[in-house]
Order: structure tokens, then C-alpha cells, then sequence
């Protein structure tokens, strides 16, 4: 077993300063785009916990586009086990935070992956593995990217897992040449080894012997969960591909043997590969058909249904009680005819060709994106088209192919491009250790100005809103009626108050309906699941909490719709209702007996037995000074939205709030 010199001491407590970093930027309220929460956690929160969430596209049953089995396995798994530690408590809902966090620290222990892969393969091809482990922590790819839920954080850590199974495919290749221990020869030759280690094919006197079975079947399963992952997947995988052939024909094609007996050998080597690709592929596709209710298992005996998670509690001895019908659904099919339509993309946005390379590239990488396509055009004059080490060649072809095609989609993203942060890290960073100096100032600077960007100010209003409202919105207690109209002796409010200390506890019954009408404008899409909102639980308690995303509309439609709303009412009260608003002023008398930690809610009388408040949310860019509801508002600071980037640049201390207005 080869041994490695350990970390230094310095470098250890800059990787672990570092890592404090990530968590704590992890843990921060940042929301980079919509599709962090809307691919992952949306659904399976609302799968688990019974929640009431928005569906986004890609997940409707009538055209599944996406695989559910990648958000079961990533955010699933540990909401599944958030659910089992708190256990079934009607009485007390899911929180917010703890919602949140769960699925931000899950994808911080996937980021460590990474980490150990890009370690494991730099000391495979004798890089400095303190090098390239301080690049890939500290890149804001890793400390922003790569702790959000995004399908292209697993798309990354694939491609880690699929080049480190490769590395290893290519050490048992490259061993199996060496010559025999005992010979004179081979110390002298071992002492001039290949960047991954061992004797070079040029002085190699043994046939190098196939892929072992475990590697082949591991890197096929592994092929076929990053294609379920992200179609773009096949781009990045399909250079570790090409050399995973390569190795088996090297080894199967050898001069002693006929093309015919070679043939057998390389199909023989490989055939591991395709059933594990094709094993794991028939999986997904069985579990997105049953998922989507396109295929259908049954018990013969009594023709009851089984969900998915009766079918796979099920004991195989009985499974020759169950049968099917329906059909299959391919949800990557259905993603690749999808986005292959430039009709449908123009709906998520069209950019020229060249954006990928010229603006995303150096905005996520920054000064090494630079030097990489510096060493590239060095490289194409030199004729060099492949390295001493394999894996390196296999990488940086992964790097290429992937932006090269990506370049000629429609729909170019940033986000794209995160699997590069590999291929960039194992083939730049004997580069990185030689410029030192020259090399780590801007980066440092670059990504850790992005890191808090993205991780501290952007949208970052949204996930603390999200607690305000449901703890207002579920986990009120006390509350006694007020008056407003004395002529007529009616009580037409209701005060109910907040506790700091009760957190996650329903509002106790009382006969009553309140319900929490949250409108949201001129922000991202507000992740439902963080609200917490499981309507079966939440009626039992007399709770109802509706949200509407109002970003479209125009200031003027917003005010006109905050005084009509066309949404029913419910409780069979009409279908069209007043936007609710309350009179502030009877707190004013009240304010000096409110105890520290409550805050005072205000509803008002809609019907026999029905109250109703009403919530806005918008950034401090838009200007509401005007409207009487404008003093009626608490804040949440450091929430960027740069779509209004000149107000902020204008006034960056009063813009860079999240307004709650209480109408």
C-alpha cells in the first residue's frame, strides 16, 4: 500500500479555517437562484413532511423531465432522517431552520468529496496535493456553488467519484506492467516512472491487463446516475469514457493475440461497464415511472395499490404477488427533447454562444481560468495534445468537450459550468505551485468577495422572511379580541401574540379560523417548503396560509391588487375577497405591555368565525415611502437584489433590505 507524506501543519489550518468558512457561508441565508430549492428540496420536503410546496415544471407528472431518484437520494435521505429525529407530533410543525439546514449541511458533506478526490488524484499524478486542496477550497464554486442544493453540485461530485474510479482504473493498468520486483531492471526503471506512479508503456515488457470487473460495473453505475443527474453530464463523462475504452483495447488488443480473440477479451472487459450502466439506468427509469403514476404496482391478491415505498418494504418472496401496468417514463429523453426546442428555452433566457467562455468562464474561475486558456493555446502551437499522465489528458478533455458543447446551447448559465473546477484544479496545479506568489492574492481576493456576495447578501432576505412568516403565520398563541368600532360594540380585531421561546408549537384550537395571506413581490421565487405548511396538520388548529408570488406585476397593479384580490376567500365565503388590512393604531395603547421576545399580531374579522391578516414582502428598491402601510414594517438587512443594482450603487444602506409590511 503506497504511503504519502501527510499535510503540513500550516496547510491543515488553512484547509480547516477554510471549511469554517464553507459552513458558515453554508448556513447563510444566500440564495443564488431558484433552482437551489426548486429541484431538490421543494419536492422531497413536500413528499416527506406532507407540506404544501410549488411544483416546479420539470416535476409535473403530465411531462417528468427530471429524475426523482437524484433529489431522493441527496435531500430526501436527510429529510427522511430530520423526520425520524423529531418524530410525529401533531402539535408541532417542522421549522424553517430546521429545514434549511438540513439540506445545506448535506450538501456540505457531499462538497467534501470533492475534496478528497481532487487530493487522492493530485498525489496519483505527483501534483502537490496542499496545492490543489487549498484551490479547491477556497474557490467560491466550492464555498457558494457547491453547499446549495443544485443539481449541478451532484453533477460535480459524479464527475469527482467517475475520475477517481478512473485514476484507479489506471493504476491497476499501469501496475500490471511493471516488471517483476526481483529484476535488476526494475528498480532502476521504477525510479523513472509515469506521472500516475509506475513504468511508462514505452519500456513496458508485460501486457497490461483489463479493467478489474468491480471498476468496470462501479464506473458504469456511476455514468448512468450522473446522466439521471444532468443530461450535460454525458459531456463531462464522455472523455473518461473515451479513455476507459482506450486502457481495455490497449489491453485486449496486444500483438500476440487475434483480432478475433482481442474482440472477445475488449468486449469481455467491458461489459461490466454497460450492465452496470444499464442495471442502474433501468432503476431510475422504474423509479421515476412509479413516482410519476405512470406505471402502476399492484397486489394481485386484493388490487390494492403500492406506493413507492410499499414496493420497496415489500419481501422478495412475495414480490410474485405484484404486478403492473401502465408504462415507462424517461425523464431524460423527455429533458433532451425539451431542450433541444429553442422555443422552450427562450422562456428561461437565450444568451449569444460566446457567453460561456468569455463571461461565465472567468467570472467563476477567475485568474486560473486565465492561465488555463493560456496553457492551452501554448499547448496547441507546441502540438501537445495529451500529457504524460492519463488521467490528466482524460480530465482536461472532459473540461474542453464540456464547455466546448455547452458553448453551443442556447441557455448558457453560470452555474454550467461548475464541474470544471476538476479538470481545472488536476491539470493547473503543478502551474499554481510554480507562479506561488504571482498567483494567490487575486484569487484569494476574487473569491472570497464572491463567496460573501453570494453567500451573505444575495436574495438573502427571503430564507429569514420565510421563518418570520411561519412562525407568525402557525405559531401564535393568546389571543383576545379588540375593539374598533365602539358605536356599534363590535370586535372586529383580534391580537394575538409571539413567543421566542415556543417555536415549532401550533396555535392552540380555539373555534376559530386565521389565516395568513403572504404576497411576495419583485423577489426570487419564495420556497414554500421553508414555510412549513402541512394543511392537514395546520386546519386541525384552525390555520390556513396562502402565498402569492407577485414579481410580474408593475408597482401600480400591486397596489390596485393589494385592495382586490381575485383569489377565493375560502371557507365558501365568495370568490372575490378585500385584501385584508388592519388598524394599526390599536397597538399604539398596548406597546408598553408587550413582554420581551413577543411580537403582536394583528388580525381581522372576515366572517362568523374567520379572521385574515395580510403580509407584503419586497426588497427596499422599491419604494413604498408613500403608502400608509410604510411604517408598518420590520427589515432583514443585507438582502441584494441586483436587478435593481443602480438604487442599491445609488443608496446601498437603506437598498439592501427586505421589507416586511403588515397591512
Amino acid at each position: 500500500m503506497r504511503r504519502y507524506r501527510p499535510f503540513s501543519r500550516a496547510t491543515w489550518t488553512i484547509y480547516l479555517l477554510l471549511l469554517a468558512f464553507r459552513i458558515f457561508n453554508a448556513l447563510s441565508p444566500g440564495y443564488i437562484h431558484p433552482d437551489e430549492f426548486f429541484q431538490s428540496a421543494e419536492i422531497t420536503a413536500g413528499n416527506l413532511f406532507g407540506l404544501e410546496v410549488n411544483i416546479p415544471w420539470e416535476y409535473k407528472p403530465e411531462l417528468p423531465c427530471r429524475s426523482i431518484l437524484i433529489p431522493a437520494i441527496t435531500t430526501g435521505t436527510p429529510y427522511l432522517l430530520l423526520k425520524t429525529w423529531i418524530g410525529a407530533d401533531s402539535d408541532h410543525f417542522v421549522t424553517s431552520r430546521a429545514l434549511f439546514v438540513t439540506q445545506r449541511l448535506a450538501f456540505v458533506l457531499m462538497s467534501l468529496i470533492i475534496d478528497w478526490a481532487v487530493v487522492r488524484m493530485a498525489r496519483q499524478i505527483r501534483r502537490s496535493p496542499s496545492i490543489a486542496l487549498l484551490l479547491v477550497s477556497s474557490s467560491y464554486v466550492t464555498l457558494a456553488y457547491h453547499t446549495h442544493p443544485f443539481s449541478n453540485t451532484v453533477e460535480t461530485v459524479i464527475l469527482a467519484l467517475c475520475a477517481t474510479v478512473l485514476s484507479s482504473i489506471i493504476l491497476d493498468h499501469d501496475s500490471s506492467m511493471s516488471p517483476a520486483p526481483s529484476s535488476p531492471a526494475s528498480t532502476d526503471t521504477a525510479s523513472t516512472a509515469s506521472p500516475e506512479g509506475t513504468q511508462s508503456l514505452t519500456s513496458a515488457k508485460i501486457d497490461p491487463r483489463p479493467t478489474p470487473t468491480a471498476l468496470s460495473f462501479l464506473l458504469g453505475v456511476l455514468f448512468a446516475v450522473g446522466t439521471f443527474t444532468r443530461i450535460t453530464f454525458v459531456v463531462y463523462g464522455f472523455p473518461l469514457g473515451v479513455m476507459f475504452l482506450y486502457l481495455n483495447f490497449k489491453a485486449t488488443f496486444t500483438k500476440n493475440r487475434t483480432i478475433v480473440a482481442g474482440a472477445s477479451k475488449f468486449i469481455a472487459a467491458c461489459l461490466p461497464l454497460a450492465i452496470g450502466l444499464a442495471a442502474m439506468s433501468a432503476f431510475a427509469v422504474l423509479f421515476d415511472s412509479i413516482y410519476f403514476h405512470k406505471l402502476i404496482i399492484y397486489n394481485i391478491s386484493n388490487g390494492v395499490r403500492l406506493s413507492l415505498r410499499d414496493i420497496l418494504i415489500t419481501h422478495p418472496k412475495d414480490w410474485h404477488q405484484l404486478s403492473c401496468k401502465g408504462s415507462l417514463t424517461l425523464t431524460m429523453w423527455n429533458n433532451l427533447r425539451y431542450n433541444l426546442d429553442e422555443k422552450n428555452l427562450a422562456e428561461h433566457g437565450l444568451h449569444p454562444r460566446f457567453f460561456h467562455l468569455f463571461l461565465n468562464f472567468p467570472v467563476l474561475f477567475g485568474n486560473l481560468a486565465l492561465i488555463a486558456v493560456a496553457t492551452l493555446l501554448r499547448k496547441c502551437r507546441a502540438g501537445e495534445w495529451s500529457s504524460q499522465s492519463r488521467l490528466v489528458t482524460a480530465l482536461s478533455y472532459s473540461g474542453i468537450f464540456g464547455i466546448s458543447v455547452l458553448s453551443t446551447m442556447p441557455h448558457q448559465e453560470a452555474r454550467f459550468l461548475t464541474p470544471l473546477i476538476l479538470p481545472l484544479i488536476i491539470a493547473l496545479s503543478g502551474r499554481i505551485s510554480k507562479l506561488g506568489r504571482k498567483f494567490w492574492p487575486l484569487w484569494l481576493l476574487g473569491n472570497g468577495v464572491m463567496a460573501l456576495v453570494l453567500g451573505l447578501f444575495h436574495q438573502s432576505g427571503i430564507v429569514p422572511a420565510m421563518e418570520i412568516v411561519q412562525q407568525q403565520a402557525l405559531g401564535f398563541q393568546e389571543c383576545s379580541d379588540l375593539r374598533s368600532n365602539a358605536a356599534h360594540g363590535e370586535s372586529d380585531h383580534t391580537i394575538c401574540f409571539t413567543h421566542d421561546g415556543m417555536r415549532g408549537k401550533y396555535h392552540s384550537a380555539d373555534g376559530r379560523t386565521y389565516t395568513t395571506h403572504v404576497v411576495f413581490y419583485k423577489t426570487y421565487l419564495p420556497p414554500q417548503h421553508l414555510l412549513g405548511y402541512n394543511p392537514k396538520q395546520a386546519q386541525t388548529h384552525g390555520l390556513d396560509l396562502r402565498v402569492s408570488d407577485w414579481r410580474e406585476k408593475n408597482r401600480t397593479q400591486l397596489l390596485q391588487d393589494l385592495r382586490v384580490s381575485d383569489q377565493p376567500q375560502g371557507q365558501g365565503q365568495g370568490t372575490k375577497e378585500k385584501i385584508v388590512t388592519v388598524d394599526r393604531t390599536l397597538l399604539e395603547p398596548m406597546r408598553n405591555q408587550f413582554k420581551k421576545g413577543q411580537q403582536a399580531l394583528l388580525f381581522r374579522k372576515t366572517g362568523p368565525s374567520h379572521w385574515q391578516r395580510t403580509i407584503l414582502i419586497a426588497p427596499a428598491t422599491v419604494d413604498f415611502t408613500d403608502q400608509d402601510f410604510y411604517g408598518t414594517r420590520d427589515q432583514i438587512s443585507r438582502h441584494a437584489n441586483f436587478d435593481h443594482i443602480q438604487t442599491i450603487l445609488q443608496d446601498p444602506l437603506n437598498s439592501l433590505q427586505l421589507n416586511i409590511f403588515y397591512l
